[in-house]
C-alpha cells in the first residue's frame, strides 16, 4: 500500500468517476485503475462498484476511504511541520471550454507537481461559483448573457465574487461533421427543430434563451448529460446537436465536429456573450493564476500580460 494508490482512491471517491479522477489527477486511466485494482487485491475486497452511471464505494470501501483521508492529512501536516510547509493547491472550476483546459495542462507543465496539487473541475456556472466560494477552486470560467446577468451577478455578489472581463464571444451550434446540417454556413433554431437537443446543463440553455422561446422551440426536454465523452457520442448516433457559449481555443473543434455560427431570431440577438473569470472580491491573485490567466488570453488571442 502506498500513498500514491491512497490519493488515487481519495481522488476517485471524490470525482465518483475513473475517468474524472482520471483528468484531476494527470494520470492515465488505465494507470489509475490498475494501481487501484492492485490496491483491492492486498486488501482483499472491493473499494468501488462500477456501473454505467458511474462509480460508487462500496460499504467496506466508505470505512476504509475515512480511515485513508485521515491519514494523508497526517502525512500533509508532518510535511508541514518536518518539511516547513504544505503542498500547495491550485485548481480551476470552467464550464465546458476547451481552452481553458489546455490552459491549465501548460500551467501543469510550467509548475512543479512536486510543490502544487492540481485540480481541473468542468461544471455548470452554478457550481463553478460555488466552488470559488467556498475555495475549492481559485478561479472560476463563466460567462454572462443578457438572459443570465443578472442572476449571476447577483449571486456573485451574495458570494463575495468578481468577476472579469476576458472578451466577447457569439453562440454556436455544435455537431458531428456528418450531421444533416453540417455543410450549413449558418443555422436557425427553425432548422433544428427536427433533432435531438443535448446539454451538459439545463440551466445554461436558460442563460441563451428567453422563456418564450424555450418552449416555443421545444429546448426545455433536451437530453442531459453527465460528461464529454457522452456528449460527443450522442452526438455522433443520434444527429444530435448542442449550442457553444464562448470563444473557441485553437483544440475546441476536431476533426469529427464541427461548429456552425447560430442564426439570430428577427427580435432576439444570440451574439451577446462576455467571457470572464471569477475570483474573491478583494483577495490577490498569485503568480500561478496570474499565469493560468495569461494562458488563457493568449490561446484566445487577447492582448494580457507576460508570466
Amino acid at each position: 500500500m502506498t500513498l500514491q494508490q491512497l490519493k488515487y482512491v481519495i481522488g476517485v471517491a471524490e470525482c465518483g468517476s475513473f475517468n474524472k479522477a482520471s483528468e484531476k489527477l494527470f494520470v492515465s486511466q488505465p494507470s489509475l485503475t490498475s494501481s487501484v485494482h492492485d490496491l483491492e487485491s492486498e486488501l482483499g475486497f472491493a473499494l468501488f462498484k462500477r456501473t454505467s452511471r458511474g462509480t460508487t464505494v462500496t460499504d467496506r470501501g466508505i470505512y476504509f476511504i475515512a480511515d485513508v483521508k485521515k491519514l494523508y492529512r497526517n502525512y500533509e501536516d508532518i510535511l508541514e511541520k518536518y518539511v516547513g510547509k504544505r503542498r500547495k493547491v491550485f485548481s480551476v472550476s470552467a464550464l465546458y471550454y476547451a481552452f481553458a483546459r489546455k490552459a491549465f495542462v501548460e500551467i501543469v507543465k510550467k509548475f512543479s507537481q512536486d510543490v502544487y496539487d492540481f485540480s481541473f473541475r468542468e461544471k455548470k456556472a452554478s457550481d463553478v461559483i460555488a466552488d470559488v466560494a467556498n475555495g475549492e477552486s481559485s478561479i472560476g470560467i463563466l460567462y454572462l448573457s443578457d438572459s443570465n446577468r443578472r442572476k449571476i451577478l447577483k449571486s456573485l455578489s451574495d458570494y463575495k465574487l468578481d468577476f472579469h472581463h476576458l472578451t466577447e464571444c457569439n453562440a454556436f451550434v455544435y455537431m458531428h461533421k456528418k450531421h444533416p446540417l453540417a455543410k450549413k454556413e449558418s443555422l436557425s433554431l427553425e432548422e433544428l427543430a427536427d433533432f435531438q437537443f443535448i446539454t451538459f446543463d439545463t440551466d445554461d440553455v436558460k442563460s441563451f434563451f428567453p422563456e418564450d422561446i424555450l418552449k416555443k422551440y421545444e429546448l426545455l426536454n433536451p437530453i442531459t448529460v453527465a460528461d464529454r465523452a457522452t456528449e460527443l457520442n450522442l452526438l455522433e448516433n443520434l444527429n444530435g446537436y448542442t449550442f457553444l457559449s464562448g470563444v473557441l481555443g485553437e483544440d475546441e473543434a476536431s476533426d469529427d465536429f464541427i461548429t456552425i455560427p447560430l442564426k439570430s431570431l428577427e427580435n432576439f440577438p444570440f451574439g451577446t456573450f462576455e467571457l470572464g473569470y471569477i475570483v474573491k472580491t478583494n483577495e490577490q491573485m498569485d503568480e500561478i493564476a496570474l499565469c493560468f490567466i495569461n494562458s488563457v488570453r493568449r490561446i484566445l488571442n487577447i492582448a494580457g500580460f507576460i508570466c
